[in-house]
């Protein structure tokens, strides 16, 4: 069945608007460097060079009735008048089921807020009180730049006048526009005539609530096009055989296939717009397969140990993923049951699953017993037992247990949705393994393995693909944005480039070796200088020279690497004056960090391999020339061979040396 969205307003039904958009970028722009403008003149100018000419003109204006038809204007812009009619707008959009507008009409007090903090805090131009004029303010020292009554009614009447494209009814729609073009054309002429502004506060305000409304249209339109079709918190309808078995979940469709069940996400505004409050991404299970797979093999880890606590599985399993109405669908084996005849004994249930559940560190929102919709998830077989059919969340909720929130807090996983704690499910079983492969058996328990690393893989890679800024900002706060792990990262550099090192330098060896340039007895020679204490203290910094190098390119590898040297040799000398280290150490941190490996780390290209020149290497002829060879063989275009420079540094092949390719 085709999706159906029934629009209802005033009585008549709506279609989506063919209002047209030219420009409306443009429009924006325009309107935000004209406020821009207006407001730096009203910053440096009690009143503009014309204002007063122009305000003088304005008030010469007169009409049979023009006194009565202004004051309704100000009353219908004013404070009170521009709340009544907001909020008489607000209820209507909402009785009309038409949720974004309302909620787009809901935002407008943003913009009377930035009004207000204009007129306070960057301007203090004060209201019209000039003999020369015919009408001047009674409030002559308020602010007056930009005039909140236009601001406001560019915002109000312009959203309408946007929102009236919605009504099918051409006589209608165009009457709701016309009403709405009235007071907002109508209201900067009534302030300037009734002497409460300036002209160029009145323009200011224009200026302000075209680029706001600009904005605000932009921002609604490319919503309605994503999502404006959607039911506000219920599930969509997405096309399917209305004979075929099916049920309508909170957030999904659900269609029975024999002895499967297919679940297809389609929620509503409301579950997309919390998702992507929390994750900054789209509603994950409706989007993205790897949250499926992540989603399949959690469902089925809690299968394989619910048969540990319970002697058969309580879970019923995920069988793969489908695509469906052109969307990743899951599909799990279909649970013969019916609803708990006792649903207090079902809680019950649920109260030592969710034990069980926590102890293991797996999510427990879709079995909590304080979930209204718990005890939905559960089906009573035949015998008597009972079975989960759904684990997977519909809504990212802020209920769980102060153990679990205790634990989201310490890794800086916040907010949390279908939340695997993994280092906890891994002690879990690593605890009970024993007892695990007795009750499962070795090909069951070595499965409950394989599952769970499948599980974190996708479930890492899930979480890698969305911002996830709320976690980023906890993880920042809890480790001080970096301030208390540092030395841990400072070991975990320090390791990984010493281990980059080693290899590169054995690679060098063995490269000679298997060239026929040294004997075997040279070679052990080699590794054991490349062994000593000595070497090892410099291997280090060329490790994390080389490994700086590969994501800083020129200049800022040249400027990185001195100072890296110099850093290091700083920290040497600091600890030599605090007596941490004896002069010996300190000249052989100076033999490392020397002046002339300074120098040469500077040089692009050649500066990656700069210690190279340290007293450690240069001390071993051969060891230099091993791993300068192997340096200079990273020269481009095979320059190092071409120039004829490898003959004079690389140490000939040996006469009747058997060359391993």
């Amino acid at each position: 069945m085709a999706m159906s969205v029934r629009y209802a307003t005033f009585g008549s039904l709506a279609a989506r608007s063919a209002f047209p958009r030219p420009g409306l970028r443009g429009i924006g722009i325009t309107a935000a460097v004209a406020f821009l403008v207006l407001l730096i003149d009203a910053m440096v100018h009690p009143r503009a060079f014309f204002d007063l000419w122009l305000m003088q003109t304005v008030q010469r204006v007169e009409a049979p009735g023009l006194a009565s038809l202004l004051r309704v204007v100000n009353d219908l812009t004013s404070s009170t008048g521009a709340v009544a009619m907001w909020v008489l707008a607000v209820v209507i959009l909402a009785v009309a089921r038409w949720w974004l507008p309302a909620l787009a009409m809901l935002t407008l007090p943003v913009g009377g807020i930035l009004n207000e903090g204009v007129g306070h805090l960057l301007v203090t131009r004060t209201r019209p009180h000039l003999a020369e004029l015919t009408r001047g303010s009674g409030n002559h020292e308020e602010r007056s730049f930009p005039s909140g009554h236009v601001t406001g009614a560019v915002l109000f009447y312009g959203l309408v006048f946007v929102l009236a494209g919605r009504i099918r009814d051409p006589l209608l729609r165009r009457m709701v526009r016309v009403a709405a073009l009235g007071p907002l054309v109508l209201v900067g002429f009534a302030r300037v005539w009734d002497g409460a502004h300036w002209p160029t506060d009145v323009l200011g305000a224009y200026a302000l609530g075209m680029a706001l409304l600009a904005g605000l249209v932009a921002l609604y339109r490319r919503l309605d096009a994503a999502v404006g079709a959607l039911p506000f918190i219920h599930a969509a309808t997405l096309a399917h055989n209305e004979a075929r078995p099916h049920a309508h979940a909170l957030t999904s469709l659900v269609l029975f296939d024999g002895d499967r069940v297919i679940k297809v996400y389609a929620p509503g505004f409301v579950p997309r717009a919390i998702y992507w409050l929390a994750f900054q991404a789209p509603f994950a299970y409706a989007t993205k397969r790897v949250a499926l797979e992540a989603a399949m093999h959690r469902r089925n880890l809690t299968a394989l140990l619910t048969e540990y606590w319970y002697g058969g599985s309580r879970v019923a399993r995920v069988t793969g993923i489908e695509t469906v109405a052109g969307q990743p669908a899951l599909v799990s084996e279909r649970v013969d049951g019916h609803a708990p005849r006792d649903r207090a004994a079902a809680r019950a249930f649920l109260r030592d699953l969710q034990d069980h559940f926590e102890e293991a560190g797996l999510p427990t929102w879709q079995i909590d017993p304080r979930q209204p919709r718990a005890v939905d998830n559960v089906l009573e077989t035949s015998d008597g037992t009972w079975r989960i059919v759904d684990l997977e969340s519909g809504l990212v909720s802020p209920m769980a247990s102060l153990r679990t929130w205790g634990r989201a807090l310490r890794r800086g996983l916040l907010p949390f949705y279908d939340e695997v704690f993994f280092d906890v499910t891994r002690t879990y079983i690593e605890r009970e393994a024993t007892a695990l492969a007795t009750a499962l058996g070795p090909v069951r328990f070595a499965e409950l393995t394989t599952t769970l690393d499948a599980a974190e893989r996708t479930a890492r890679a899930w979480q890698a693909s969305e911002p996830r800024l709320w976690s980023r900002l906890a993880r920042g706060i809890l480790t001080g944005f970096g301030a208390c792990t540092w030395k841990a990262r400072t070991h975990a550099m320090f390791a990984k480039s010493n281990g980059l090192a080693m290899d590169w330098t054995e690679r060098a060896v063995a490269t000679w070796e298997a060239e026929g340039r040294i004997s075997g007895a040279e070679a052990a020679a080699l590794r054991a200088q490349i062994a000593a204490p000595t070497f090892q203290l410099m291997v280090p910094y060329l490790g994390a020279h080389i490994l700086v190098s590969i994501p800083l390119r020129f200049p800022l590898g040249t400027i990185a690497r001195p100072l890296m040297v110099l850093g290091a040799l700083g920290v040497a000398t600091v600890r030599f004056l605090r007596r941490e280290i004896d002069g010996g150490a300190w000249r052989l941190a100076w033999s490392i960090h020397s002046p002339l490996v300074i120098a040469l780390s500077a040089i692009p290209g050649v500066g990656s391999f700069a210690y190279l020149a340290a007293k450690p290497v240069r001390a071993n002829r051969l060891l230099l020339r091993t791993v300068t060879d192997a340096a200079l063989l990273k020269a481009p275009r095979d320059l190092y061979e071409r120039t004829g420079l490898r003959r004079r540094i690389a140490r000939p092949v040996a006469p009747n040396a058997v060359v391993n390719i």
